[in-house]
């Protein structure tokens, strides 16, 4: 069984339904792959967030890396560190 106890941190307690079904299937997509596999699917995710006008908070976004950085590697969670500080923060 899949490890959902990040469904109770706070930043869940008023997700939208669709935000947390799409965070529910990252997840279960994520586990254990390194960052270069886990990569495309958070472009996945984002590509139905967009197609639903939906975005993710401060919050859900950073627990959202948390999620998928669970199982990686120290290098692997520092390679994702360094992609984020390529991704252009939104104003």
């Amino acid at each position: 069984m899949k490890d959902l106890e990040w469904i109770n941190h706070p930043a869940m307690k008023n997700i939208d339904a669709r935000k947390l079904a799409i965070l529910v299937d990252l997840a279960n997509e994520a586990e254990g792959k390194p960052a270069d596999k886990a990569l495309p699917l958070l472009i996945k995710a984002n590509a139905k967030m967009k197609a639903l006008g939906l975005t993710f908070t401060p919050d859900e976004s950073n627990l959202m890396v948390e999620i998928l950085t669970k199982d990686m590697s120290p290098a692997d969670k520092q390679k994702l560190e360094m992609i984020k500080k390529l991704i252009p923060k939104k104003k």
